[in-house]
């Protein structure tokens, strides 16, 4: 381990003291009163996943599937993807570069995608693993390295139901992965699980154990995730099979097995899935007042790992540790697929976009205009697609940069440089042969030049900030020179680190990231304070999808992670974060509903896509000492 890597790791564990220490004022969670390792359940994820990518990453990325540590054997795409699910689950990215390493998980898949191919075209039980990771990852797994993984599971299914295996655990891992690309699982595959359920309840492991928690927790969260509800009689028994065989300390593999973190957790993620309070100390799943959620933890050793005991003592366990982070921070499969939900809103904006010109409304029930057609494309092109494809081209036969620029003349008559910024944004998203300096006709940064105030303003500030800081982000996305006083100006605007509101401290720390700023700490308390129980941010105590949205982007542009155990609330036991919010908020059609009227709102809709295709980084930078030293 490079001398690089040992420093930052200690300099990680100081800050991560300081983030969720019993003193935070910020962060600190209820600590509980079982002997455990970390005072709360975020903490306890923190350092599961810091001690994992610490010690079990390897240079390249990757992850072995038997290995001591860190380059001590071979990356496998199997250890990869447990790995990446337990990353995900974290609410952290593998696409991002752990501090003081260079290669990423997704990255070795990429690198590696061959062997990823191979491995997915064994069985639709690997194929479904294959798929879970990526929608985790927020990853389109139709094309992965110019790949489709979802064609490869779903042309495994056999005749008889089968996804091309012989047990039900890896029949349930391909029905979970149909079911995180929203696509709806065969009946035949939903039989063939259920014809091989057992009279007690269980499912087997097809290794000879018959009634095995293992595989009937996996068969439990396959069968929701593909339409059974919790109240279903073949799930109803496989829960008392669960209840049946609880011991004090959890669940083992099978009857006359000690407890182990793999069993408990694997049944904690089925509980969850059933809405069950896995997590209460005075609940029904709880002996002797002790929570499944406690008596997983009390697995977690203070390195941050969870131990495994195979007779000859407790010792740090890979494989217990990439399995006990969905379970401790609340995640049943499939894990949320911000992607997935994404696309989806491209379905609802299809449906919006104005047959006549090509445009979008901003706001529900108004017309068509630059600003909501500017908005579109920058979600449609955050989405992955090109706004200048068919998809996007109405009959007339304007595609939707070629309203954009119909519409700009109109848009810019009135207005000042907030409305020049929010078309510089989409003319930016649409990419070539578009340009900002010959747009509509116009040179759009010289149009801005001549709203700039003697007092820095390029909008007026008179009710907030808001017009001149996308005014700065339409001249910071071209690439564009920001005048210093406009600067100065956004940041004498703030009071002790807030701009008046969460969608105004937003897009000040989009502003702030845009310009390599460091995020003011106060900024990053008062938004703390501000967010909801449920993770999200809002108006007047009312979660709000663009006000969430703002806020993360912020976040994700100054180098925090939204996502992460940091600016996670614990909610029914799981680490519930902004995207699960707004996910839960979008309708069946893609749109998310208009939250001050009827009808379906454009303005949330594009907000939420810009918001949940975002890819942050693991956010430890900015928490951690100000400075962190390294030698070569």
């Amino acid at each position: 381990m490079s001398r690089n890597r040992i420093l930052f790791i200690v300099v990680l564990f100081v800050a991560s003291v300081l983030l969720f220490g019993r003193g935070s004022a910020i962060l600190a969670g209820q600590e509980t009163e079982n002997a455990q390792a970390f005072p709360d359940q975020r903490s306890s994820v923190q350092a599961a996943v810091f001690w994992m990518v610490n010690e079990f990453q390897n240079d390249d990325g990757g992850y072995a599937s038997l290995s001591t540590g860190a380059n001590q054997a071979p990356s496998t795409v199997p250890g990869t993807l447990d790995a990446i699910l337990a990353i995900a689950a974290a609410g952290h990215n593998p696409a991002a570069g752990y501090p003081g390493q260079e290669a990423t998980p997704l990255g070795y898949l990429a690198a590696n995608n061959a062997a990823l191919q191979t491995f997915a075209s064994v069985n639709g039980g690997q194929a479904g693993k294959v798929v879970l990771a990526l929608t985790a990852s927020a990853v389109d797994p139709r094309d992965f390295e110019g790949h489709d993984f979802v064609e490869i599971l779903t042309n495994s299914l056999e005749p008889s139901g089968a996804y091309q295996v012989n047990d039900p655990f890896k029949q349930a891992i391909a029905i979970l992965g149909v079911a995180s690309v929203n696509q709806p699982v065969p009946d035949s595959a939903i039989v063939w699980l259920e014809d091989r359920q057992g009279a007690t309840g269980a499912w087997d492991d097809s290794f000879g154990t018959a009634d095995n928690p293992d595989a009937t927790a996996m068969a439990i969260m396959a069968l929701i995730a593909a339409g059974r509800g919790p109240a279903d009689s073949l799930v109803q028994s496989a829960l008392q099979f669960l209840a049946d065989s609880q011991q004090e300390e959890g669940w083992g593999y099978s009857a006359g097995f000690t407890p182990n973190p793999n069993s408990t957790a694997l049944v904690i993620q089925a509980l969850s899935a059933l809405d069950e309070p896995w997590y209460d100390d005075s609940g029904e799943w709880a002996v002797d007042d002790r929570s499944p959620l406690q008596a997983l933890l009390n697995f977690q050793n203070d390195s941050g790992a969870f131990q495994s005991d195979f007779g000859q003592g407790p010792f740090d366990d890979f494989f217990a540790t990439v399995q006990a982070i969905p379970a401790a921070s609340g995640r049943t499969l499939p894990l949320p697929a911000r992607l997935e939900a994404a696309l989806a809103a491209l379905t609802c904006l299809d449906g919006m976009q104005d047959v006549a010109s090509g445009g979008w409304p901003a706001f529900a029930g108004g017309p068509a205009d630059a600003s909501g057609t500017s908005r579109a494309i920058q979600g449609i092109a955050a989405a992955g697609e090109d706004p200048q494809l068919p998809r996007w081209t109405v009959s007339g036969g304007a595609n939707a940069v070629e309203a954009l620029e119909a519409l700009t003349p109109g848009f810019l008559a009135s207005g000042a440089g907030g409305r020049v910024g929010i078309v510089m944004q989409g003319v930016v998203a649409a990419g070539p042969p578009y340009d900002v300096t010959n747009f509509a006709a116009m040179n759009l940064p010289e149009v801005m030049a001549g709203h700039l105030q003697p007092s820095g303003e390029y909008d007026s500030t008179a009710f907030g900030i808001f017009a001149h800081a996308e005014a700065m982000l339409g001249l910071l996305r071209a690439d564009e020179e920001v005048d210093p006083t406009a600067i100065d100006l956004l940041l004498a605007s703030q009071t002790s680190g807030d701009w008046g509101d969460s969608d105004a401290n937003g897009i000040a720390l989009q502003v702030l990231g845009e310009l390599d700023f460091r995020a003011p700490l106060a900024t990053l308390s008062v938004l703390h304070s501000e967010q909801l129980a449920d993770g999200s941010w809002g108006f007047g105590g009312a979660s709000n999808p663009s006000a969430t949205s703002e806020v993360v982007q912020g976040l994700a542009g100054v180098g925090q992670n939204p996502y992460g155990p940091q600016w996670s609330r614990v909610v029914n036991g799981r680490l519930a974060n902004a995207a699960d919010v707004v996910m839960g908020q979008q309708g069946a059609n893609g749109c998310w509903p208009n939250t001050f009227g009827p009808g379906d709102d454009p303005y949330s809709t594009t907000d939420a896509i810009l918001m949940l295709v975002a890819q942050p980084g693991w956010g430890i930078s900015s928490v951690q000492l100000p400075v962190i030293m390294t030698e070569n």
